[in-house]
């Protein structure tokens, strides 16, 4: 464990208890966030107390931004100390410049170096999960050291039927005495601001939808890493970042003219203040799914072999390095932070599907003829045709089925999100409720060695719930249409290489 002795410890005695943000229990705590926010947003970009270093953690602009940026010229101008600086001034921002550029260089254009404090958020590695416990842990410090007080983020359960709209205290721009509202963010859907919002088709509603969050394919993953079973079991960590995560940062933000802001790009989330409750929940999630008992044969849950023992690194509020390693990450809760519940879902919802079991070997069913194109803002449909050789399907009423989109490529930014509709072969315009969904989250920052934001090139959607509405309706399930609709405006183009329809 990397700490310096003015840094933070883990906490010894009773650790504070995150809590689902529309829990009463969890008021205090908004009020110390609201707190810590407005003050962390008044304070310099190099102080590691203020809002901006510390989204600068996640992910920055490339340019142009005086929040935040990594270009060379734009990164000097971030870190000019002003005019009339103190010698304290000077070595605080000497100092914050070290760790957040590190000391090995990676370009001549660019302000950060390899050991950087800042852009360091790594997806679809195994350091994901990990990485961002160890991130909001020291985020919590930082607000212990702006508020004085212990601090515990709260969690938003969107699993939860109940919490599916955006928790209330993040809509309004302002307070009731007319002040800021530090939890608001102006570079959201229209739906984090009103839930009814009329301009919005209903097909959109509620803000997180059931075709958004996949959470039973990820909670039946039996490996955190990625297994072998025809590509669908993809392992735990890499689900869940596909679903709920990257769903729920591209229902949130938004595009304006094809750029994507807010919670919709990792280079601007961790400036919303409900990127935190959303990871705060992931978490909660990852460390349900990591004590369950494994199966007969499975590997361990928490693999440690995967990870090194070198420290993810942050900055103290007094301008230290401190880290912790991916191993030490793993008995954080019940120790530096505990949840008022691991459970995904209310122990009051019977007969939920999330025990884990061995799933039986899937079989693949029909597949689509060749690649799929989706325009910015349009759709495009496919007729899936029977697997070559395979006979008719084998249907009973537990048939689960899932789709795998393969070879998913953008020519621009990944951004938007993508409602998937299953049809009979000869039917109309689509309608209702899509049947699954993906997004697309990350960035297209390639001066940067390391990150790995790029998308994953596959998806895996459960799609279980309308195919049982089609088989009922007596429709062949090898031949089914898969429209795939562009749900946000500006949205990026995305070619799909392949869709098949499994069954198991």
């Amino acid at each position: 464990m990397l700490l310096t002795e003015s840094g933070v410890k883990l906490h010894a005695q009773t650790p504070p208890v995150r809590r689902e943000v529309h829990d009463p229990a969890a008021a205090p705590m908004l009020q110390l966030y609201k707190r810590a926010i407005k003050e962390m947003k008044d304070r310099p970009v190099w102080d590691p107390t203020s809002w901006w270093f510390q989204a600068n953690i996640h992910w920055t602009p490339q340019q142009d931004d005086s929040r935040g940026c990594y270009e060379i010229n734009c990164f000097n101008a971030l870190l000019e100390p002003p005019p009339g600086a103190t010698p304290e001034v000077l070595a605080r921002i000497q100092a914050s410049r070290r760790l957040v550029a590190g000391e090995v260089p990676l370009d001549p254009s660019v302000g950060v170096g390899r050991d950087r404090i800042w852009l360091k958020c790594p997806h679809r590695t195994y350091d994901f999960l990990p990485w961002h416990r160890v991130y909001l842990y020291f985020f919590e410090r930082i607000i212990e050291s702006v508020v004085g007080e212990p601090f515990a983020l709260p969690y938003w359960n969107y699993l939860d039927t109940r919490y599916r709209d955006f928790p209330a205290s993040f809509r309004p721009a302002k307070e009731s005495d007319g002040s800021d509202n530090a939890l608001y963010y102006s570079d959201r859907s229209p739906l984090c601001r009103d839930p009814n919002d009329p301009s919005v088709p209903a097909s959109e509603k509620p803000l997180i939808r059931d075709s958004d969050l996949n959470w039973q394919t990820a909670a039946e993953q039996r490996f955190f890493e990625r297994g072998e079973v025809l590509g669908l079991d993809r392992g735990f960590s890499f689900q869940l970042e596909s679903a709920p995560h990257d769903q729920v940062h591209g229902r949130i933000g938004v595009l304006k003219g094809g750029i994507p802001l807010g919670m919709a790009t990792p280079a601007l989330a961790a400036r919303d203040p409900i990127f935190y409750l959303h990871h705060s929940n992931l978490d909660r999630l990852w460390e349900w799914w990591r004590t369950q008992p494994p199966l007969d044969g499975d590997p361990p849950r928490t693999p440690d072999y995967i990870w090194t023992q070198e420290p993810y690194l942050f900055a103290s509020p007094d301008i230290q390095k401190v880290g912790l390693a991916a191993g030490e990450a793993f008995g954080m809760v019940g120790t530096a932070y505990s949840y008022d519940q691991l459970a995904p879902f209310p122990t009051a919802v019977a007969g939920s599907p999330l025990a884990a079991s061995s799933p039986r070997p899937p079989s693949r069913i029909s597949r689509s003829g060749g690649a799929l194109s989706v325009a910015p803002s349009a759709s495009a449909a496919t007729q899936l045709s029977p697997e070559p050789g395979a006979g008719a399907p084998v249907v009973s009423p537990s048939s689960r089925w899932i789709l795998r989109l393969s070879d998913v490529s953008w020519p621009a930014a990944p951004s938007g999100v993508f409602d998937i509709y299953l049809d009979a072969p000869a039917a109309g315009a689509v309608a209702g409720q899509p049947a699954g969904s993906f997004a697309l989250f990350g960035t297209a920052d390639h001066a940067i060695a390391g990150h790995a934001g790029q998308m994953a090139t596959e998806k895996v959607i459960e799609v279980t719930s309308r195919m049982r509405e089609l088989i009922a309706q007596g429709v062949d399930p090898a031949n089914v249409r898969i429209t795939v609709v562009s749900t946000s405006t500006n949205a990026a183009a995305v070619k799909i290489g392949r869709i098949e329809l499994f069954s198991r």
